[in-house]
């Protein structure tokens, strides 16, 4: 049996339409939330903690209003004690175009020791308190300090491991893509 060439074309490219319509359907009116993970490239994972001074904070009020660097510490840490000066100044020089820091300390027991720390060293961003680290499990981390860039759609666009100078070209380059 001999059949014409343009009816076997017929099948393959027909498949072919009904694929993109399938997509094209699928897609419409369903909007995908981001896929939530502690990872460069999705949203960050949603948290509630008390703050230093008594308030309740919670990570998705900020979203698409400030990026945030969010920051895992101990008074305890040597390395932390280095790298929280220079999270200030980077807070002094983006808190005007959106920066928000928030710093999560490790510290068990009193508040006190927390605050005198803050004092010491003159530091002026906002601290939150997770002395059972919840946060820190729920992201992945099993060492400090620990810094996630997040940007105001609440999307991790870095990961730092480790202490950082906050104040270097490198550093100031990463706080700029977080707060176009």
């Amino acid at each position: 049996m001999k059949v014409h060439r343009g009816w076997m074309m017929l099948v393959p490219v027909s498949l072919f339409i009904l694929g993109v319509f399938l997509v094209i359907v699928q897609g419409r009116g369903s909007k995908a939330a981001p896929e939530i993970r502690p990872e460069v490239g999705y949203l960050a994972p949603d948290f509630t903690l008390p703050s230093l001074d008594g308030q309740t904070v919670r990570l998705s009020d900020f979203r698409g209003k400030k990026a945030i660097l969010l920051n895992f510490w101990a008074t305890w840490c040597a390395p932390c004690r280095l790298e929280m000066p220079t999270i200030d100044k980077a807070y002094q020089e983006y808190k005007s175009r959106g920066l928000e820091i928030l710093a999560v300390s490790l510290d068990a027991g009193s508040n006190s020791v927390v605050k005198n720390f803050m004092q010491e060293l003159k530091l002026d961003f906002p601290v939150l308190l997770d002395p059972d680290m919840e946060v820190l499990r729920l992201y992945r981390q099993f060492s400090i300090p620990a810094t996630f860039l997040i940007d105001k759609q609440g999307i991790v666009r870095h990961r730092e491991l480790g202490y950082r100078d906050w104040t270097d070209p490198e550093s100031r380059r990463l706080l700029e893509a977080i707060v176009r």
